[in-house]
């Protein structure tokens, strides 16, 4: 039991070290730009010493791809446990757990979102995002292949954006409003799928309900 108790205490001390790391370079990033933030301009806001920095990442850039990573991970397990036999309500969902990620489980992941100069992040959680409108495709539409794939960008890129616009500016509406909204939009797009592919994007008129 004394060594569980040890090892639970220490996980316990590399959390919160981790934690302090990640909130100094968070505080420093919004005024200096990362390629001129020193080690230990770092371990000083974070109250760590340069050896316990180095035991847990080799540099500063080791700092934002253990962040990326929690996040897509974390997002990839919200995205697993979707309902996904509606596409509107699936898509509200997202919405809303993507948004408590960020801002109520992850305080400091929107940070990231914002600095994410190398577009890597981005580019991670439309990966992840693809993942579920590509499920929703093949099941609402029974469709597959290189345009259903294009396609799923198309609305993969549109529901990011969307969240995005609304995180900048919340006060335009409450997020369950911004949500629904997410949701109609794809909802619209996937009922028209097979409409659009049929006619090689022709003439489709749409309708939002």
């Amino acid at each position: 039991m004394p060594e569980f108790t040890s090892r639970h205490d220490s996980d316990k001390r590399v959390i919160r070290t981790k934690k302090a790391i990640k909130a100094a370079l968070f505080k420093i990033m919004e005024e200096k730009d990362i390629s001129s933030i020193s080690i230990s301009e770092l371990t000083q806001e974070a109250n760590v010493n340069r050896r316990t920095f180095y035991t847990h990442y080799r540099n500063i850039t080791d700092i934002l791809d253990e962040i990326e990573g929690d996040l897509v991970e974390a997002l990839g397990g919200l995205v697993q446990s979707i309902d996904l036999k509606a596409s509107r309500k699936s898509a509200y969902d997202l919405f809303i757990g993507l948004d408590t990620l960020i801002t109520v489980e992850f305080d400091y992941y929107f940070h990231l979102v914002r600095v994410d100069m190398r577009g890597l992040l981005m580019s991670r959680l439309k990966n992840v995002i693809k993942e579920m409108t590509d499920m929703l495709l093949e099941q609402l539409c029974k469709k597959h292949g290189e345009n259903a794939a294009i396609v799923s960008s198309f609305i993969v890129g549109g529901f990011l954006n969307m969240y995005l616009e609304w995180h900048i500016h919340p006060e335009s509406c409450k997020i369950e409003q911004a949500a629904e909204l997410a949701g109609k939009m794809v909802e619209l797009c996937i009922e028209n799928v097979n409409t659009v592919l049929a006619n090689g994007g022709g003439n489709v008129e749409f309708r939002l309900a």
